[in-house]
């Protein structure tokens, strides 16, 4: 079951930064999770949230050089590509969120991680992931290879975030621990040869659970205890 740093190693240490992407790493993780934005001048950001504080100006009105003087801890996609080092997997998660600042119908986010992927050689390391379908249908017609993950939320009913996984031919379902966890085994019965990837996943005998119901992947904010607790089956 591969190990996704959601966040990086953000038990330990500030959420998407360099700092956690290469704890994560270091701690046995395959790969690290992290959440992209926009600026003003298009460059893309790494960042959960719109902005950097509540109350803060939003990222999507500012440059990124006025980032680099305010909060200098948030790196740039390449700079977290470059933290990972040759071999680590990257889920990168589009945020395109209807009511906050950033909102985009044009998909401009969506279209530079495609771009962003075509400039770099990242092989197969890649998975491109959001809620919003709009962005991966964006992903996929910029670059049919691209490897896309369906985020569902949680209130959703699992045989419904797989079907549409599948009818929007994405490689991964990606699902929430609370829908997930008290019937992996139906669950992944039901998705066949297609991956579930399950967030946020930060308690040992969850993981086991869902290891031994054949989940094929982890989000977790302690990637060093995920994997300790799956060494055994690693």
């Amino acid at each position: 079951m591969l190990i996704y740093g959601h966040r990086g190693a953000c038990v330990d240490v500030r959420p998407n930064t360099v700092e956690a992407f290469e704890h994560a790493v270091g701690q046995g993780a395959d790969g690290v999770e992290l959440d992209v934005r926009r600026t003003r001048d298009n460059a893309t950001v790494v960042f959960h949230d719109d902005r950097p504080s509540p109350g803060a100006t939003p990222f999507v009105e500012m440059d990124l050089s006025e980032i680099r003087e305010t909060t200098p801890w948030i790196p740039t996609l390449d700079e977290a590509w470059g933290a990972i080092g040759p071999s680590a997997l990257l889920n990168i998660e589009i945020k395109n969120i209807y009511g906050q600042a950033d909102y985009d119908p044009a998909q401009r986010v969506a279209t530079g991680v495609a771009r962003w992927i075509a400039e770099h050689d990242t092989g197969d390391r890649i998975l491109v992931s959001s809620f919003n379908t709009q962005a991966l249908d964006t992903v996929k017609a910029l670059d049919p290879a691209i490897r896309t993950g369906l985020l569902s939320m949680s209130w959703l009913d699992p045989m419904v975030a797989l079907r549409q996984a599948r009818d929007g031919g994405h490689v991964s379902s990606n699902l929430s621990l609370i829908r997930t966890i008290r019937k992996a085994d139906q669950i992944v019965e039901a998705a066949g040869n297609l991956p579930v990837l399950v967030w946020t996943v930060n308690e040992p005998s969850d993981a086991l659970a869902l290891a031994n119901a054949g989940i094929a992947g982890i989000f977790t904010d302690d990637p060093g205890l995920m994997a300790e607790t799956l060494s055994g089956r690693r």
